[in-house]
């Protein structure tokens, strides 16, 4: 049997002396674009957003056009392969998360529209592992509860509304659940939570199933330990990068569990990894509202005293670290490769063009020589972009409209 707390110790700490030892400097082998590839791009580019921004603003969206449009970008224009677009755009992957949404919004009806895209952003992580895994993609009582416990729970937690002293007691009333006690909700939304943490146990008894229950109290951990983020506390970039390590591992690995109810160490090691790196992610990308929030991860920290070019080249290079592990323990797995390598290629021109205001101007400069379009093309379209947002929300108001989830 597997010590968990040797092994999960283990890969932090090869996890850290990965991320102290990346390169801080732009990488070498990045290719340019010179000034008429930029164009041509830009011209396929506009052509596919004048289409989603046409359809945005109908009324009935026609579905099987829109995602034949959406296929045949990413395949001519984004060159992705066959088989990575059948692990994007699978009817298996399609059918799922509409079903996710259908039971979401059985469960509670008042969930809003940006509760239901969180949720959905794990789902989805538990759709690709599926696949990984080798089993059905689909969504289960369990990982459509464990996915829904992010609006609740993390939204909880990140709040600058809520006392310190209010998420300790709350921290403590949830371990219990977790634990399977009998706990008094304070709350509408606690009672949720509680509910969702049922339906995980209608799914895997407790007796037969300790290690499931097991991740879901790491994860717990993990989160209240990240409470300290919100306190202006002095702390330094390792031990924030620390805590965002072990609450991105511990939320992939509980996605593991609930996916397939005992995991091999190997698992273990790719979803530490892989969780881990998701959250390095998320940190960078959310720096500046994380400072604004007053969560001070490795990355927001550091934006009252320099810009973060350096941190930015060594998160590129850490995901070329997790993609050797990748490669190592799933060597078979070309388009799960791939999807995970592209993630690097779109790394710099979308870290500089959502938060321009981090990066000083050289290394903008620098970072746009190597994108296939120019940043003031990105900038002109984000309105564009969010169109993508408004088709979503539109779909979603279709499906309430319809009362398509009603029992």
């Amino acid at each position: 049997m597997i010590d968990h707390t040797k092994a999960y110790n283990k890969f932090l700490n090869q996890f850290i002396n990965k991320w102290l030892n990346c390169s801080e400097e732009f990488p070498a082998n990045k290719p340019k674009f010179s000034f008429i590839e930029k164009y041509i791009w830009e011209l396929k580019c506009e052509r596919f957003l004048s289409f989603v921004k046409s359809n945005s603003k109908k009324e009935n969206l026609e579905n099987e056009l829109l995602f034949k449009k959406c296929k045949s970008f990413f395949k001519d224009e984004l060159s992705y392969s066959n088989d990575q677009l059948q692990l994007i755009f699978s009817d298996d992957m399609i059918h799922a998360t509409k079903d996710f949404i259908r039971k979401a919004l059985q469960f509670d009806s008042n969930l809003g529209n940006e509760e239901l895209f969180q949720a959905l952003r794990n789902q989805w992580i538990v759709f690709g592992l599926q696949s990984l895994f080798g089993h059905p993609v689909q969504t289960t009582s369990s990982t459509l509860a464990y996915s829904l416990l992010y609006p609740y729970t993390d939204n909880f937690i990140d709040s600058r509304r809520i006392s310190h002293q209010d998420k300790v007691e709350f921290s403590k009333r949830f371990e219990l659940r977790l634990k399977g006690e009998e706990v008094m909700a304070k709350s509408e939304a606690e009672e949720k939570i509680y509910q969702l943490v049922g339906m995980i146990e209608d799914d895997y008894d407790r007796n037969n199933y300790p290690k499931v229950h097991e991740s879901l109290l790491d994860i717990h951990h993990a989160q209240t330990r990240s409470i300290a983020l919100t306190k202006n506390t002095l702390m330094s970039d390792i031990e924030c990068f620390e805590i965002a390590v072990t609450k991105g591992a511990t939320s992939v690995i509980a996605d593991g569990y609930l996916i397939a109810g005992e995991l091999n160490y190997d698992q273990l090691h790719f979803l530490y990894e892989y969780g881990a790196y998701l959250q390095i992610l998320d940190d960078l990308q959310d720096a500046r509202d994380d400072l604004y929030e007053g969560v001070f991860t490795c990355f927001s920290k550091n934006l009252h005293s320099q810009f973060l070019d350096k941190m930015l080249c060594k998160t590129y290079h850490l995901g070329k670290e997790v993609l050797a592990t990748v490669k190592k323990i799933y060597p078979n797995e070309i388009a799960f490769q791939g999807l995970i390598k592209r993630s690097f290629g779109l790394l710099f021109g979308s870290s500089v063009v959502s938060n321009p205001k981090d990066f000083s101007p050289e290394f903008i400069q620098q970072c746009e020589r190597h994108s296939p379009f120019r940043f003031s093309f990105a900038d002109k379209h984000k309105a564009e972009l969010s169109n993508f947002s408004v088709l979503f929300e539109k779909k979603l108001e279709e499906f309430k409209k319809e009362g398509f989830y009603a029992v």
